[in-house]
This record gives structure tokens, C-alpha cells and sequence, in this order.
């Protein structure tokens, strides 16, 4: 009798549905959406709501589970229509679903590098070594032209520090009794 071979199963992810943006229902004061929560995502929803609430006064109605309404009255309406407010709106909802559609994705990684965070702090596994840093290039691959202009910018670099430390030595301001210097360059000016 022959074993059976066992395929492993394709999961086949659907694709996602391409949902309308909502039409709002606009007022000279205000702006209300009608949003299907299993379409939408509660998630989303909340988050573009709260995202406008420094600038406009919202109110959430409706049943959580199918049907949500989102209320959005301008805080300074002068600065503020319900027009824009509403487009901003709808902006932030599609960020906000993109946004957790990549957390939803990612939490199988999340809880995968917590789990590891505290088997580590609690001695239950060693950390992984520090990956080993790129080997240096020898000096012997270094052609005779690269070796000439490595020595001339050594030398110019070493020039500029004498030159700086030289201008740092003297004292900006005439010091007659040498109160800049440190002790030790105070010391080597004194007469022996």
C-alpha cells in the first residue's frame, strides 16, 4: 500500500473588496456619514473620527456591529466647512484602513518578538550573538598611488590640528598673567 503524499494546502487569501467611499449627508453646519462596519472596519472608523476631533466636534451613533453613524460638526466654523471636513474625513478613513489591515498582518511578528523578548529576560534562552562586522581590507590591496594620497591627507589633517591647537594656545584676549592657560602651559612659560 502506497503513502498517500500530503500537499500542503494553498491558502487563497481574497482579494480585497473594493469598497465606495461613503457619500456624506451635508448641512450648512455639519457632516454625516452612514458607514457599514464590516465593510469599513470598526477600527478605521474610530480612528479617522478621532483623528479630526481637534478640529471638529464628532458624534458616533448606530449599532457597532452593522451600521455606524459618524457626525462631524466644524469646531471654528468659519475656518472649517463641512465640505472639507467631510473629504478630510474620508482621508483619514482610508489611511486608518490601511493602517490596520498592515497591524492585522504584522501581529503574528509582534507577538513572535515579544515572546522572545521575554523568554531572553527571563533566562530562558540565550540572545543571539552579535552578527560579526565586515573584515577590514588589507593594506596590501592598496595600490601605490592610493598609498601616496592616504599619506598626504594623513599629513595635511595632522597640519590642520597643529595650526588649530596653535590658534587655541593663544590667548584672544592680551592675559598678562596667563590666567587662559592650564597649569601645565603656564608652568613651561616660567623662567626657570
Amino acid at each position: 500500500m502506497k503513502a498517500k503524499k500530503k500537499t500542503p494546502k494553498k491558502s487563497v487569501k481574497k482579494a480585497a473588496k473594493s469598497v465606495p467611499a461613503p457619500t456624506p449627508k451635508l448641512t450648512a453646519s455639519e457632516a454625516s456619514f452612514s458607514l457599514d462596519v464590516k465593510a469599513h472596519g470598526l477600527e478605521p472608523v474610530l480612528g479617522a473620527a478621532y483623528l479630526l476631533t481637534d478640529r471638529a466636534y464628532v458624534a458616533l451613533g448606530g449599532d457597532r456591529a452593522k451600521i455606524l453613524t459618524v457626525t462631524l460638526r466644524p469646531k471654528n466654523a468659519k475656518a472649517l466647512k463641512p465640505r472639507a471636513l467631510a473629504d478630510e474625513f474620508l482621508s483619514d478613513l482610508a489611511s486608518q484602513k490601511v493602517r490596520w489591515a498592515v497591524a492585522k498582518n504584522n501581529q503574528p511578528v509582534r507577538e513572535y518578538v515579544a515572546e522572545q523578548a521575554v523568554l531572553i529576560a527571563t533566562g530562558q534562552i540565550k540572545p543571539a550573538a552579535p552578527a560579526a562586522a565586515a573584515p577590514e581590507p588589507a593594506v596590501d590591496e592598496l595600490t601605490d598611488a592610493q598609498r601616496l594620497e592616504i599619506e598626504k591627507l594623513i599629513a595635511e589633517v595632522e597640519s590642520e590640528i597643529k595650526t588649530m591647537n596653535a590658534d587655541k594656545a593663544k590667548p584672544s584676549v592680551a592675559d598678562p598673567k596667563n590666567a587662559a592657560l592650564s597649569w601645565e602651559a603656564a608652568q613651561e612659560k616660567k623662567p626657570a
